[in-house]
């Protein structure tokens, strides 16, 4: 029986996961892009964070972007209590993909953010593993994915990978 339900229950959110990929286009993003790139002008907050890393220029950074790069992300899955996607054309590369995800309070017990904790990766519904990342004050969580770099195995002197490297130190680092 535990397994039928297992099994209706994945099917479930495997179609509400596809159902969300299949939406409307992104609204346009609330985050501005010209506000103080200091860290200390922002709260320790989801929301914050996500306002920080814009005005860093990494989300939403340029202006055609603006109607097409920010959605919810489906953080239920993991056990976030709130998460955001972000498609994001930086330094000349189109695509770059960051989702963030607010541990603060979580929405459930966790295997995703333990796995994340301890291995740096996780896997939802059977899905490929993606590399994750928890900020150094392991509130939020960050996936990066970007077409041009192969993070499991980089070009530590790409443009792409060291544009990672900024975005994770200033991701790691807030409010930590």
């Amino acid at each position: 029986m535990k397994r039928i339900i297992a099994i209706i229950l994945s099917i479930s959110l495997f179609a509400a996961v596809a159902a969300g990929c299949a939406g409307a286009t992104p609204a346009a993003t609330p985050y501005p892009t010209d506000a103080s790139t200091e860290m200390k002008d922002y709260k320790d907050t989801f929301g914050d964070l996500c306002k920080y890393l814009s005005a860093k220029g990494y989300i939403n950074a340029l202006e055609e972007n603006k109607n097409k790069s920010f959605r919810d992300a489906k953080s239920e899955l993991i056990g976030a209590s709130a998460g955001e996607k972000f498609v994001c054309t930086m330094s000349g590369a189109t695509n770059v993909t960051i989702e963030l995800y607010d541990f603060s309070k979580p929405a459930s017990p966790d295997e995703v953010y333990n796995s994340v904790k301890k291995d740096g990766k996780f896997s939802v519904l059977e899905m490929d593993e993606v590399n994750a990342y928890l900020s150094d004050n392991g509130k939020y969580m960050m996936v990066y994915i970007d077409p041009s770099v192969n993070l499991n195995d980089p070009d530590k002197n790409s443009d792409g990978y060291k544009r990672f490297e900024k975005v994770y130190k200033d991701f790691k680092e807030f409010h930590k």
